[in-house]
């Protein structure tokens, strides 16, 4: 019964392991402009889920009915794997979260399915801003990138909506107007250097 209940946890915890892997990547996939909003703000979290993916697959290693030497070698590469990314999430953890909050978001005019987003990040010390529309609503409410300001060349942008599918950004003394489609896509984008 023993060897029984070994080999649930290890299938159980490998098994696992592979699907925060294939969430992982499905929430990177929608990170890019025009990407799913609810499976980017739920899924791509890269540093937390491997960390959890290592301490699955340690499990499933350690509990797994393979040679004893497979598993020493397979575990301690894991474990030393593993130790590492804990002392990164300890000391450095602050660099792995995301950082970014929204600081100012308003609906478009006469569309309620339309949604201007400014988020406010930190590059160590210096500030920087994204510019986003979202569109639609519910699952299936998509977020298009606009513009990503620099902090260092610049204060924080003025971007106000401009009609329904016009914004309107002000960064320096440059006035940026971008269209939006009807799927929400811009026509163009107004990104500083990174």
């Amino acid at each position: 019964m023993r060897t029984s209940w070994r080999r649930w946890v290890s299938w159980g915890a490998l098994g696992l392991a592979a699907v925060l892997v294939g969430a992982a990547a499905l929430g990177r996939a929608n990170r890019g402009s025009g990407g799913l909003l609810v499976l980017r703000q739920w899924l791509d979290h890269s540093a937390l889920f491997g960390t959890l993916v290592l301490v699955l697959v340690f499990v499933g290693v350690l509990t797994a009915r393979w040679n004893l030497w497979a598993r020493i070698v397979l575990g301690g590469v894991t474990g030393v794997f593993l130790l590492g990314a804990a002392l990164v999430w300890v000391f450095f953890g602050w660099l792995l979260t995301d950082g970014e909050r929204v600081i100012h978001s308003e609906t478009a005019p006469e569309r309620t399915d339309r949604r201007l987003v400014v988020e406010e990040g930190h590059a160590m010390i210096d500030p920087y801003w994204i510019v986003s529309v979202d569109e639609g609503s519910g699952l299936g409410k998509r977020r298009w990138h606009l513009a990503y300001v620099n902090g260092d060349w610049q204060g924080r942008p003025e971007v106000v909506w401009d009609g329904p599918d016009r914004i309107r950004l002000v960064k320096m003394k440059e006035t940026v107007l971008i269209g939006i489609g009807p799927d929400g896509a811009p026509d163009r984008t107004a990104d500083d250097a990174y």
